[in-house]
């Protein structure tokens, strides 16, 4: 029973980190792109979104991750 609270704690600290490499190198690079005149200063707001929710997902998986949670449940098994 531990073994399988393990594991589904290791599969949420991996959610978290492809979670925050899917939001925040997006959210990065349209900030690079603005400042160097590529992009329009708008996109700011889309950046700024983007790390948002990452910051949410992210804690939200690292949650589960210290509780021995499955990245796709609400309970232990």
């Amino acid at each position: 029973m531990a073994f399988r609270n393990i594991l589904d704690g290791a599969a949420s600290f991996g959610a978290a980190l492809v979670t925050s490499g899917v939001c925040f190198l997006p959210a990065w690079f349209t900030v690079v792109a603005v400042r160097a005149g590529i992009a329009p200063v708008w996109a700011y707001i889309a950046a700024g979104g983007l790390a948002i929710i990452g910051i949410i997902l992210t804690l939200a998986f690292l949650r589960k991750g210290v509780a021995g949670i499955a990245p796709t449940r609400q309970r232990r098994r």
